[in-house]
């Protein structure tokens, strides 16, 4: 099903080995990322056959979407370097009927039909245009990731006493897989600070700026990830890099982090509270919990 004609591909090859990334043993990536220099955006093929609910989810896991094809340059780029067979892409009417949207939100105007005939996923067929297809059924799909997906923004104290406040972005890195803390003072543009939490193509959910919890006058960032089967908080010091200050388990091993927020000290230790959501990974229930920065201590929780 790979079409092996690269020549010319104004592409790049992200992994330069055969050892492909799995989110799941069941869930293997088919092809090489590749990225399109027009957008630099890259591109992933999955064979297995899903449901188009599942071919979402899986890439979203990935801290991707299914593939949104929004030009006849960047169709033909998926279809010549991907696929020659049929696949879910990242369109549906299934929120309003005939209206169809895309996943990420951009502008249905790009249309490529062979035919539309009444259901509610779209199926792109290799140079035979799009069909609809059923929730139920099932195909192979592909997934698309930003060079650079910001994942959370939060707003820091004045750390170099100019009168302004600081603002820290998350981002993932697709090209060296890093996830990324920036932190600049908006008034003069400075970049104050860089932290870097881990690697992989699984994105954090999100990050919160924390009251200083190591007493050196400097507060502190807290990124939301999934440890060990778990909603897990790392701290670091938001001018050190070097040193995770902390590192807090939240809800159960049967959650999946959604959520991070940030609260006032209620304990009068001099520490700001966290509160994570998690969805329960079979119940599909959502639940909050509240924990101290410092200590991890458990404050309270909340079933939805």
């Amino acid at each position: 099903m790979f079409n092996n004609n690269k020549k010319t591909l104004t592409c790049a090859l992200y992994l330069g080995s055969a050892v492909l990334f799995s989110l799941a043993a069941d869930v293997q990536a088919d092809s090489l990322r590749i990225q399109w220099k027009t957008n630099q955006h890259f591109y992933q093929r999955f064979d297995q056959s899903v449901t188009w609910a599942n071919a979402q989810k899986n890439c979203q896991a990935l801290g991707a979407h299914l593939v949104t094809i929004t030009s006849e340059a960047e169709r033909g780029f998926v279809y010549n370097s991907l696929s020659d067979g049929q696949f879910w892409i990242g369109g549906s009417d299934a929120a309003v009927e005939g209206r169809f949207t895309w996943v990420t939100g951009e502008k249905w105007v790009y249309q490529y039909w062979r035919d539309n005939d009444g259901n509610d996923y779209v199926l792109s067929r290799f140079n035979e245009g799009w069909r609809v297809a059923s929730a139920t059924d099932t195909y192979t799909y592909i997934c698309e990731w930003s060079a650079d997906n910001y994942v959370g923004l939060a707003v820091l104290p004045d750390m170099n006493n100019n009168g302004s406040a600081e603002i820290a972005a998350l981002y993932v890195d697709y090209v060296t897989t890093k996830h990324t803390v920036k932190i600049r003072d908006p008034k003069t543009e400075t970049l104050l600070s860089t932290l870097t939490f881990k690697n992989g193509l699984v994105a954090p959910q999100g990050l919160v700026a924390l009251e200083d919890i190591d007493g050196n006058g400097v507060p502190e960032i807290g990124v939301l990830y999934s440890e060990f089967g778990q909603p897990s908080v790392i701290i670091k010091d938001a001018k050190n890099n070097k040193t995770n200050l902390n590192t807090i388990r939240f809800l159960a091993g049967g959650y999946n982090p959604q959520l991070i927020t940030v609260s006032p000290d209620a304990n009068n230790n001099g520490a700001s509270e966290i509160t994570v959501l998690g969805i329960h990974k079979t119940k599909n229930t959502p639940k909050a919990e509240t924990r101290d920065s410092s200590t991890g201590a458990l404050l309270g929780d909340t079933t939805f």
